[in-house]
């Protein structure tokens, strides 16, 4: 049991490594390229300059990939199990129910 835990961290630090060195690499030399390629092409610095903001972002993105994943689980739960209460977090609710007919509520009043 010892030798599988070692090669299944062995495997999983290589792993590691590969995604670092592909996610730095390769995302430095399609960054480069993509400003190379629109300057070529329009030969115009802002259009250059978008392209640079453009793959800096996706690099960005790339790069905290994890950490949005992980803020959006703690926004949306999943498996919920239905629709949260209305005064979850919030105090107590005032609900006025409104009979979209004729405007009116409860007891035939008129909103």
């Amino acid at each position: 049991m010892v030798v599988l835990a070692d090669a299944l961290t062995d495997a999983e630090g290589l792993g590691s490594r590969i995604r670092d060195l592909l996610v730095g690499t390769v995302m430095s030399v399609m960054l480069v390229v993509s400003v190379i390629t629109t300057w070529n092409k329009s030969k115009s610095v802002l259009a250059a300059g978008a392209a640079f903001l453009g793959a800096a972002a996706l690099w960005f993105a790339v790069m905290n990939a994890v950490v949005f994943r992980d803020s959006v689980g703690e926004t949306i739960k999943p498996g919920g199990g239905g629709v949260p209460s209305v005064t979850e977090g919030r105090g107590p609710a005032v609900v006025r129910v409104v009979d979209p007919a004729d405007g009116s509520g409860p007891g035939g009043e008129v909103l």
